[in-house]
């Protein structure tokens, strides 16, 4: 009796401790793609496509998904670490057909490197010492306010860059968000009709 109170006493903590944190979260395996940047910087990425054609082989693709990470890792692991994981290759049991693909970086510099695209995760001060244009306007996701400015001011807040067309999990509680970007209910933002590079800033 005394060690199953202790548990659900953990339990509640780590319960607190994860509401507190501010970050969304995956729930199960996506239906279309996703990206989940960790506060370490880590990046998860799921990319979902459909698999409709009879030749198509499952096994055919991750044995080629795992070729092109392994010949990455090759040229830019430093030590036992590496960069690319890659976590699964399942197509998803619902009868849509979809494929997803997921994938672990290290980094979100790995991430942008590995994909040729762009993503940032860091403080505006941050952002501003790697030339990023800060002049954007974003919008206050509680008050609908159009805020021009803001960003460059906040050197201190986190922010998230990117060009990915995809549902993304932030690591904080999102507070702003530049031009397309639409704040889901689950905390989570979709940047799929966004037809610029997104800014996204936390709490």
């Amino acid at each position: 009796m005394k060690r199953a109170i202790q548990y659900g006493v953990c339990f509640c903590l780590c319960m607190l401790f994860l509401a507190g944190c501010g970050g969304t979260k995956v729930a199960g395996t996506p239906d279309t793609s996703s990206i989940s940047v960790s506060k370490d910087g880590t990046v998860t990425s799921w990319l979902v496509d459909v698999f409709d054609k009879d030749y198509y082989d499952i096994a055919g693709l991750q044995q080629m998904v795992q070729q092109e990470a392994d010949a990455y890792n090759a040229a830019n692991a430093e030590g036992e670490a590496l960069p690319v994981t890659v976590k699964s290759v399942e197509a998803l049991q619902d009868g849509s057909r979809k494929v997803v693909v997921k994938q672990q970086y290290d980094s979100v510099a790995t991430y942008s490197d590995y994909n040729g695209a762009v993503l940032f995760y860091g403080t505006v001060e941050q952002a501003k010492a790697q030339d990023y244009d800060l002049n954007v306007e974003l919008t206050d996701v509680k008050k609908g306010e159009k805020l021009l400015g803001q960003l460059a001011a906040s050197g201190e807040k986190h922010i998230l860059i990117t060009d990915s067309k995809a549902r993304l999990y932030c690591p904080g509680k999102v507070t702003h968000v530049s031009e397309g970007v639409q704040l889901l209910e689950d905390g989570s933002v979709d940047t799929t009709q966004a037809s610029e590079t997104v800014y996204i800033m936390m709490k």
